[in-house]
């Protein structure tokens, strides 16, 4: 399988898929030193790959534990990154309450020791920042909801 990445006029296209991870009022979101921004467990999708086999596959090799279920509540338009090296994203946004197993504090992505994930206060996700900003708006989707948003930044 080959992640969906590709060059197409002029920017780069990506399929991604992501998951809000909450644990009462916290948010799962994993950053590195120095890096100045947050963001959400997940990463490309591969051919041949649907979005929730995806979603799961990137938990279990990020964190090292089975995902709970998975609901669908948004799905996000991204444009982003400066003139010269432009993006444009496609994601699929997952909620999931946190597996009880998961570290309640900071821990290492196992796929990339570089990075750590922590809990951010919901209160505290619009201040830090944490990417897409649409997450805020997909914390807010009821049962049986998907949005649909587009982000250009």
């Amino acid at each position: 399988m080959t992640d969906i990445r590709l060059p197409l006029g002029g920017l780069k296209f990506s399929v991604r898929v992501a998951i809000l991870c909450v644990r009462g009022e916290r948010l799962l979101a994993n950053t590195a030193e120095g890096l100045g921004f947050w963001f959400l467990p997940g990463g490309a999708l591969s051919t041949d790959e649907d979005i929730t086999t995806c979603a799961a596959r990137e938990w279990l090799e990020e964190t090292g534990v089975q995902p709970g279920p998975l609901r669908l509540v948004g799905v996000l338009e991204n444009f982003f990154g400066p003139p010269h090296k432009r993006q444009h994203e496609l994601g699929f946004y997952f909620r999931m309450d946190a597996p009880p197993e998961l570290p309640d504090g900071r821990f290492t992505v196992l796929d990339n020791a570089d990075y750590f994930y922590d809990w951010i206060p919901l209160a505290e996700v619009v201040t830090r920042p944490v990417y897409p900003l649409a997450l805020t708006q997909f914390l807010r989707t009821g049962t049986g909801e998907v949005r649909h948003l587009v982000e250009r930044g």
